[in-house]
């Protein structure tokens, strides 16, 4: 699903020399979130747009998802996290025992409710839950501009570009970026969802550091961008949340600023690996 008019309103910003920046995966930490934004030194006619998975493990999905729909030049695209929310939320119940809630609770939902309960109040949760699940439905999976397509996952390069569906933009991994084909000739992919230090020649001693292709386009730059620095693993390395610039292509990253250690991990989380990483 696509969003022509605000594609419109940020390829307009871009050709009138604006500053439009994607940040990566956010996952609940608003005080890390709100850090970055400030060091960006934001003008009027500046945007953001945010890849996705604002929501899940992290301590405050709920001040996140309030951040991106208050502010009028801050934008996000859907992720599987947000896919999972929209499937698992009872409408009138809330809490749910169907297989879908269970998946979400297990791979950071439970901290997404603790966050909404806690900030609001058990009597006014639904509500509002059920109108941020509204507004999360109704998301973009991809922007595509005239030198760039953000998209939370990415795509198959064994389909038609123009005609993928959401599950492929929110979901895809491996065939995706480990294609040796350029995924479109004109355009660069900046993606999240996939941790960068699993992406092709990083590893685990990358951790906190974005993610470029060394496949390149035409004109020079690379192919694909992976944003997703993880804010939420346990290991004894950099955390940050990376933000990108698309007019000038500066990277800007923040480090985790909220308190994190194993011990609130587990008590925000249903399950946690040692290291720190999901599968989702």
């Amino acid at each position: 699903m696509r969003d022509y008019s605000l594609e419109k309103r940020l390829q307009e910003a871009l050709d009138n020399g604006r500053n439009v920046w994607v940040i990566g995966d956010v996952h609940g930490f608003s005080q890390t979130l709100e850090e970055l934004l400030e060091s960006l030194k934001l003008e009027p006619d500046d945007f953001v747009v945010l890849l996705g998975d604002l929501i899940d493990r992290g301590p405050n999905s709920a001040r996140v998802v309030e951040i991106v729909k208050n502010e009028c030049n801050i934008f996000s695209l859907k992720g599987n996290h947000e896919s999972m929310m929209v499937e698992a939320i009872d409408s009138e119940e809330l809490i749910s025992y169907l297989p879908d809630a269970q998946s979400w609770y297990r791979n950071g939902g439970i901290a997404t409710l603790s966050s909404y309960i806690s900030s609001i109040g058990r009597t006014k949760v639904l509500d509002r839950v059920n109108s941020d699940v509204e507004w999360m439905d109704n998301l973009p999976s991809e922007i595509v501009l005239d030198s760039w397509r953000l998209v939370h996952a990415g795509y198959d390069p064994r389909k038609d570009l123009d005609n993928q569906d959401e599950e492929i933009h929110l979901w895809i991994r491996i065939p995706f970026y480990r294609t040796d084909n350029v995924i479109d000739k004109d355009r660069s992919v900046v993606f999240g969802h996939t941790v960068t230090a699993y992406l092709p020649n990083h590893n685990m001693q990358d951790l906190g550091k974005t993610w470029h292709s060394s496949i390149q386009l035409g004109d020079g730059r690379s192919s694909m961008i992976g944003l997703d620095t993880c804010l939420y693993h346990l290991d004894d390395a950099p955390a940050v949340l990376s933000a990108l610039n698309l007019q000038t292509q500066e990277i800007v990253q923040q480090k985790r600023v909220e308190k994190w250690t194993v011990e609130i991990n587990n008590a925000l989380n249903m399950d946690s690996e040692v290291h720190g990483f999901y599968p989702d």
